[in-house]
Order: structure tokens, then sequence, then C-alpha cells
């Protein structure tokens, strides 16, 4: 189990399967934004494994990396830096701040023993906090720098919220319901033990 006890190894492996699922839409609206195959869940467990530090780096360098890669693909059309700053790495980086979340000691308890630890509410929140703040920051944009056609600041204040909010939310929405599926957390509680844990646990063999 050691060999796999490497940041490296589970940050690549993240950033890897962000960029295909980003890359492979559920819905493509007409103005930009999409719905993938749970893309923004490995975002968000870079942070989740190894904390809110070494999660703003990684979140915000992927915000980076898909940057680069909606540029070559033709998909990014924004020519303002401070969009480009707030849809990319700051969009992105937001996801490191579920790491400061603790898990309520009522609702933690080991999963499966050997020191695996179930943790529902941290899990599940700072997914949440994540695509709430990059949903804030992607409306702030578009409220600044690329408003809709609408006569008067709050009519498109609210075409960007509810733009932007049909296809966050929704891919939102359809992660939180994956990750209430009881094997899908306990394999993520699993695998972050495997990705943390410094020692060999010859006890720990199984889910």
């Amino acid at each position: 189990m050691k060999r796999w006890n490497r940041k490296w190894i589970w940050t690549l492996l993240f950033l890897a399967l962000f960029l295909i699922l980003s890359a492979v839409k559920v819905v493509v609206l007409p103005q930009g934004g999409s719905v993938t195959y749970l893309s923004l869940l490995f975002l968000w467990l870079v942070t989740y494994f190894f904390g809110f530090r070494y999660g703003l780096v990684c979140s915000v360098l992927f915000g980076l990396a898909r940057m680069g890669v909606d540029r070559l693909a033709g998909e990014a059309v924004i020519t303002y830096w401070p969009a480009l700053l707030l849809e990319y790495p700051l969009g992105y980086g937001v996801f490191c701040l579920g790491g400061l979340l603790k898990e309520p000691s009522a609702k933690g308890g080991a999963a499966t023993g050997a020191g695996v630890f179930a943790e529902p509410f941290r899990l599940r929140m700072g997914y949440v906090i994540g695509v709430l703040g990059q949903y804030l920051l992607f409306v702030i944009s578009a409220v600044c720098f690329y408003p809709p056609d609408r006569e008067g600041f709050f009519a498109n204040l609210l075409f960007c919220m509810l733009y932007d909010g049909s296809y966050l939310m929704v891919e939102g929405v359809i992660t939180v319901l994956f990750l209430c599926v009881p094997p899908v957390c306990e394999a993520i509680y699993y695998l972050k033990y495997i990705a943390t844990h410094e020692e060999e646990d010859d006890t720990l063999t199984t889910f």
C-alpha cells in the first residue's frame, strides 16, 4: 500500500479524470456552460484527501489546466483578463474552501474499522461549498463583463443567475445524490485512507 500514499499520483489521477470528464458533456448550453459527468467531484477530492492548503494550489492549477484545454478546443471565448481570473483560477480554486470544514463528531465514526473514518458531512458539504462558490463567481463575471441583452441591472442579474444555475446546480444535485450512495462513500473513505496513510496495515484488506 505504501506505493499509493503519494500525493502526486492521486493529484495526476484526479487531474486526468477532471479534464477527461470535463470534455465529456451531457448537455451544452448555447452561450457557454455544460453539465458533465461529475467532473467537479474530482476537483474537490484533491482538497478532501489532502487538506485546504494543498487543495488551494491544486484547485488553481486545475482551473488553469481547464482554461488551457478550453482554449485549445476553441471553447474559451473570454477576452477580459478579470473574467478569465474569475472563471478559471478563482472559479475552480474555490473548491479548496471545503477543506476548512470539520466533521461534526456526532456524524463521524469508523466506516470500516482500522482507521478508515466516515465523513459524510464534510464530503458532501465541501463539494456543495465549492459549487456555490463557483456559481457566485460565474454570475459576477457574466454580469460585469458579459451582461445579457436585458433592460436594467437586475434583469441581467436574474438572467445570469438562472442561466449559470441551470447547469451548475443540475450537476451539483446529481453529484450530491451520487455521494449519498453508501458504497460510493465507503470507496472514497477507503481511497482517502490509502492515499494519506503512511504505514502498511495488514488488517485493512477490504472495504
